[in-house]
């Protein structure tokens, strides 16, 4: 049987800090606190219910994500703006992120209050939230550099970007799917 976790809402904040901002440090939890990680398995019914619920939110985003790229670039083919193209592709990415940081907030929260409820599962919860908070932020990587590279794609050709935008898309959502899928 596993016990609380010493100052656990200070540890989650913690490790929710270390994925919502914008770095590239591989963060290890067992080093941050020693722990040894838990099988997922374990996790209880509502927790994995949290969790997919997460997935369909941060599966949402993308989908709508790829929407308004697809838009800007579009528009940008009917207008011949670069300039507020350019803006506007600021605009998302910056979006994006917040978005992004509120969504993994949000899902932490719930992670929190859950494990504050139910001490025996907090060891649990700290690896699945480090879990996820590595998975997000290694993919949320992806979707900033989806920025990066259709703004230097649409300034050789709008019709790659329609392509790049949705092959890599698509590749996010199955990599999410099977990240998601293989959790439990």
């Amino acid at each position: 049987m596993t016990v609380a976790v010493k100052n656990f809402s200070s540890i989650m904040n913690q490790v929710r800090d270390v994925y919502t901002r914008e770095q590239t440090k591989e963060f290890s939890l067992a080093e941050f606190i020693g722990l040894q990680a838990p099988a997922l398995s374990d996790a209880p019914d509502e927790l994995q219910k949290l969790t997919k619920e997460y997935q369909e939110v941060v599966n949402n985003f993308y989908v709508q994500e790829e929407l308004d790229l697809k838009e800007n670039v579009k528009q940008l083919e009917n207008d011949k703006n670069q300039t507020a193209f350019f803006e506007n592709m600021r605009k998302k990415k910056d979006e994006a992120l917040k978005k992004s940081k509120d969504m993994i907030n949000k899902y932490y929260d719930s992670l929190i209050d859950f494990g504050e409820e139910h001490p025996a599962f907090q060891t649990l919860i700290l690896t699945l939230a480090d879990k996820v908070g590595a998975f997000i932020q290694g993919i949320m990587n992806k979707v900033l550099n989806v920025f990066v590279t259709v703004v230097e794609t649409v300034k050789k050709a709008i019709s790659g970007a329609f392509n790049f935008i949705s092959s890599t898309f698509n590749s996010i959502v199955n990599t999410t799917k099977n990240f998601f899928s293989r959790l439990f």
